[in-house]
């Protein structure tokens, strides 16, 4: 498959997978969502791929899903999209028998947030934040949010985030325990090499058996709850507030 908006890049072990729209802050499309699920199924039937770095391009991890690459009056249909190209690549990287690294080089918001959070071991510059803008725009948390946000930080931390839609900084995300370690904004890349290096001399058979204890200890009910965010936002994409909200976010960028 030809890449447009990620590339892949894979030397010694370890894959590079990167989202590439800078200009829109790595906003991921439909096609962002099935370019990332051939380069994960691409590197997960590669043998000589031993760990998986996964980042965004520019000065920012990624905005979420694009809400300028629809036509301000016609809301798409969200279960469709979440069912077709972002549901089955949260469960690709939770299933995946690669380490994966979420390096969040700057912000990261929305649906990008549980891509970030579908990796295995979190890092992010200082400069970094997350960002749950979805009820501000009448719409729900998806992409597997509702599963990873309360589990990782608790209920009442979950609930101020998503319903509130303040911004988590890096210090904040790991204080929280959604990010392993925070770095300086010109150190982050390199760490992440330093530390995709150390995984790929470990053995790959016990990561991916202890990947997979993770996910079952923590994630079980992974796929049903994807179904039901798919199912909740097919709701909330047809009430009369999202018309607005979206009208909202357009006047906003003029």
């Amino acid at each position: 498959m030809t890449f447009e908006d990620i590339s892949l890049e894979v030397d010694h072990g370890v894959a590079r997978i990167t989202m590439r729209r800078p200009d829109k802050l790595n906003a991921l499309r439909d096609q962002t969502g099935d370019e990332l699920q051939a380069a994960f199924d691409e590197v997960e039937n590669n043998p000589d791929v031993r760990v998986v770095i996964f980042t965004g391009e520019g000065r920012a991890f990624g905005a979420g899903y694009d809400l300028s690459a629809i036509e301000p009056d016609v809301i798409p249909d969200l279960a469709k999209v979440l069912d077709v190209h972002f549901n089955p690549l949260t469960l690709k990287m939770r299933e995946s028998r690669l380490p994966i690294i979420s390096v969040i080089n700057g912000p990261c918001a929305g649906a990008s947030v549980g891509l970030a959070l579908s990796g295995d071991i979190v890092i992010a510059g200082r400069s970094a934040y997350f960002y749950e803008p979805f009820v501000g725009l009448a719409l729900i948390p998806d992409a597997g949010n509702t599963m990873f946000l309360p589990q990782i930080v608790g209920r009442i931390r979950a609930a101020g985030a998503m319903l509130l839609g303040e911004r988590i900084s890096a210090e904040e995300a790991q204080s929280w325990g959604m990010v392993w370690r925070v770095y300086e904004d010109d150190e982050l890349m390199a760490k992440a090499d330093e530390m995709a290096q150390k995984l790929s001399n470990l053995s790959p058979k016990s990561i991916s058996l202890t990947k997979n204890l993770i996910s079952q200890a923590s994630e079980r009910g992974l796929a049903r709850q994807l179904n039901l965010e798919r199912d909740a936002q097919g709701e909330a994409c047809t009430a009369p507030e999202v018309k607005a909200s979206v009208a909202k976010f357009f006047a906003a960028q003029q």
